[in-house]
């Protein structure tokens, strides 16, 4: 069974920059595997997303997509898909101290954090973590890096013999550095191409997320 922890949505566009070509790997140094090895996997989705800054119009707001009338956050959308054709677990990252909603603090904080390597607690716990042999790990690009959560989250849980395979949103900047981070992070974990996509092309990802998921061998049979 599929199990849903779903978050409201993702930080205001404002935050990144300019959109780009999706899926850019030219800033990916360390070397990734195209096809997840082996079979019979336990799978889950692990994304982080945080609450929309307050004044932050629905329907025109990058952080947000609506598809077929529904409003998601960028990475919870993508989530989503993924468990979907994956039939993986879901869990959304979240911290012991929530982010504030109003924008401006957002942000402030969100730089500070960046600026001073604050990783912030975290609620989130994944009681079964050793079960999961295969790991999707989701993040929207923050000032040019993955938000300081998700490096809270790196440090929480081994990912020794664990296949990871990030997915991301951006404004602009692409991965920005972020898979070669986390492969850092994690030298003893298999890395597996991904998937990163500009915000302003989430809501139509869905056959290109499932293409994606098809090349790397994680469609459900």
């Amino acid at each position: 069974m599929i199990r849903y922890f779903i978050p409201f949505t993702l930080l205001c566009a404002t935050l990144a920059f300019a959109s780009c070509g999706d899926n850019e790997d030219n800033d990916i140094d360390v070397p990734t595997e195209e096809v997840v090895p082996g079979t019979n996997h336990n799978v889950l989705v692990a994304y982080f997303s945080e609450p929309l800054p307050d004044g932050v119009d629905a329907s025109t707001s990058a952080s947000r997509v609506i598809v077929n009338g529904d409003l998601y956050g960028s990475v919870e959308y993508m989530a989503i898909v993924i468990s979907e054709a994956t039939g993986a677990d879901v869990v959304r990252i979240q911290t012991a101290t929530p982010y504030p909603g109003n924008f401006d603090d957002l942000a402030s904080q969100a730089d500070n954090e960046r600026q001073n390597d604050i990783r912030p607690a975290l609620a989130t716990e994944i009681e079964n973590f050793d079960d999961y042999d295969v790991l999707f790990v989701g993040y929207p690009i923050w000032w040019y890096q993955m938000p300081m959560a998700m490096y809270s989250f790196f440090d929480e849980y081994d990912f020794t013999g664990k296949t990871l395979i990030p997915f991301s949103s951006h404004g602009g900047s692409g991965w920005s550095g972020t898979v070669d981070d986390i492969a850092g992070m994690e030298p003893n974990a298999t890395m597996v191409d991904g998937y990163s996509i500009s915000r302003n092309s989430v809501a139509g990802s869905a056959d290109g997320i499932r293409e994606w998921l098809g090349r790397i061998g994680m469609s459900e049979q």
